[in-house]
């Protein structure tokens, strides 16, 4: 019931910060707040029937992460991340399990909820 609590603030949190979002560029204010809520919404809706309590601390982690980053560099969008080299496939060849493993393991927190969206 706790994390119940949590997961509501936490939406509630995000909701009030798209309403009070302002970009650096102000003609991209009304974007970047209508991108902070959709994100929001999307991503409440597909993880709402998890229902581990250490994978729900996981993506209040995440999202957590993810509010802070956009405050401090002042931009909503996901933060591209760097990948090893030696992680990438060449071009047609099958990605092997040792690439899986590096390249979940270089994901940063803030980015799981992203990767997993675009995989289904």
């Amino acid at each position: 019931m706790a994390l119940k609590k949590e997961v509501l603030s936490l939406y509630r949190r995000i909701l009030r910060l798209s309403r009070t979002w302002e970009a650096t560029n102000p003609t991209a204010t009304t974007a970047e707040r209508d991108y902070i809520a959709s994100e929001a919404r999307v991503l409440f809706r597909q993880n709402k029937q998890i229902d581990s309590d250490e994978e729900i601390q996981q993506h209040i982690r995440e999202a957590e992460a993810r509010i802070e980053i956009a405050k401090h560099y002042q931009n909503p969008y996901p933060r591209l991340t760097n990948i090893p080299q030696q992680v990438l496939p060449l071009t047609g060849h099958k990605v092997k399990k040792g690439q899986q493993r590096a390249l979940k393991q270089s994901t940063p927190v803030y980015l799981k909820s992203l990767y997993d969206t675009r995989r289904k």
